[in-house]
């Protein structure tokens, strides 16, 4: 809203920032270790077999049958974040994040499973997990994985209201000189995600190992990412035996089942932990990020037009920030609703275009109504100027700072 009179104010220089992506030389922390329990009634024929996995935040329970050469399983269980049973996929918040803010919800999930062993050494596996969370579309994940020898592939692919929204694959070769693993996994917005491992034991309790990761997002252009690491005492816990034959006298261990079905739920989680139909803002590192985004992409049509625009900028789940659509008003206020009016999260912020210059107002600052209003709401203000100022206000301290410009 602008104020009745014209005061003349100076332009800040705009300040730019870039992200720079650097090779890291680390070793990898070593995740926790989920606990196994396994029960089995072996005859001559067939053997039962029951199998749970526990994390603080994961429960896992597998059953069933098996013969010579095939298998059935049934599987139930619930987590809460990022499935932490497998550390198969080398899934972690990072990518979780490039996909959606709300990743962090409670899951139940069901499921089946077949799978046959038709000669010693080459198998295959084929099973659906159904995935449900509260307020979130149902998702199912049609999973296979096939070990040819020293190599396991797995595929992945998750539907949401019978359409795709995503789909993965995992491949891990056991060679002379280590092993080497890769996984990928991109949603059907072109999010993705992408990890390429090779391990070489080189002595007792020694292991050199090199790891590059990628990962991109639509939504969260700050979270992409690129980084390479070298790991020489330890190594990075990423890969599973895939074909376990504990407590199985013929080849198709349960435990080869678990570790499938825990990726294959991990995998849903976190690439469609969001609602896609409402979910389609861009998310910003910071608040500042967020408000000049929006009203860059707003104030040129709101000088065009000499009329307000404004909105809300918004704390996802995430930490991140993302702003509302800019509301259209007039030639010198604009309605943005309330604080409450925001999809997802909390507004911590209201954002605003004072149109064009007008004699009569005094377009290049924040008016009375402006600092009074974001006061009452407890949120931070930003402004776009005719003249192309970025501006904040800071509710807590009262003070105005000029951030830089912007296109107007």
């Amino acid at each position: 809203m602008k104020k009745r009179f014209f005061v003349a104010q100076a332009l800040a220089v705009c300040a730019l920032s870039k992200l720079l992506i650097i090779p890291v030389l680390a070793q990898a922390a070593t995740p926790v270790q989920p606990v196994w329990l396994n029960a089995s009634t072996p005859d001559d024929q067939l053997l039962l077999e029951t199998l749970a996995g526990f994390t603080e935040r994961d429960q896992l329970f597998v059953s069933g049958i098996s013969g010579e050469s095939i298998a059935v399983n049934g599987f139930f269980g619930e987590s809460s974040g990022v499935p932490g049973l497998t550390p198969t996929l080398s899934l972690t918040a990072r990518d979780a994040q490039l996909f959606h803010s709300e990743f962090d919800r409670h899951v139940r999930y069901s499921g089946a499973t077949v799978s046959g062993m038709p000669v010693q050494g080459w198998g295959w596996s084929a099973g659906v997990a159904q995935v449900e969370s509260a307020t979130l579309p149902e998702r199912l994940n049609w999973f296979g994985s096939l070990r040819l020898g020293q190599a396991d592939i797995q595929a992945y692919r998750i539907q949401v209201n019978s359409r795709v929204a995503a789909h993965a694959m995992n491949l891990t070769l056991k060679l002379p000189l280590g092993r080497l693993g890769a996984r990928h996994m991109q949603a059907q917005d072109g999010t993705r995600s992408s990890v390429a491992q090779w391990q070489l034991p080189v002595g007792k309790g020694r292991t050199f190992a090199l790891e590059f990761s990628d990962g991109s997002s639509r939504r969260f252009n700050e979270g992409n990412y690129q980084r390479w690491m070298l790991s020489y005492a330890g190594h990075f816990d990423v890969t599973s035996p895939l074909w376990a034959t504990e407590g199985s006298s013929s080849g198709l261990g349960i435990v080869s089942t678990a570790v499938l079905v825990a990726g294959a739920v991990a995998l849903a989680v976190v690439a469609t932990s969001g609602d896609d139909t409402e979910d389609q803002q861009l998310r910003f590192g910071s608040q500042s990020a967020a408000a000049r985004h929006v009203l860059n992409e707003t104030n040129p049509a709101s000088v065009a037009q000499n009329v307000e625009y404004g909105g809300w900028v918004y704390r996802n789940a995430d930490a991140t920030f993302s702003a509302t659509e800019p509301r259209k008003g007039t030639i010198d206020s604009v309605n943005i609703g309330s604080p409450e009016d925001v999809p997802y999260g909390r507004a911590t912020a209201s954002y605003h275009t004072h149109g064009a210059y007008d004699p009569r107002y005094d377009s290049e600052n924040f008016s009375t109504v402006d600092i009074s209003m974001n006061n009452v709401w407890k949120t931070d203000g930003y402004l776009a100027t005719p003249s192309g100022a970025f501006k904040y206000h800071n509710f807590l301290t009262g003070v105005v700072t000029t951030l830089g410009t912007i296109a107007n």
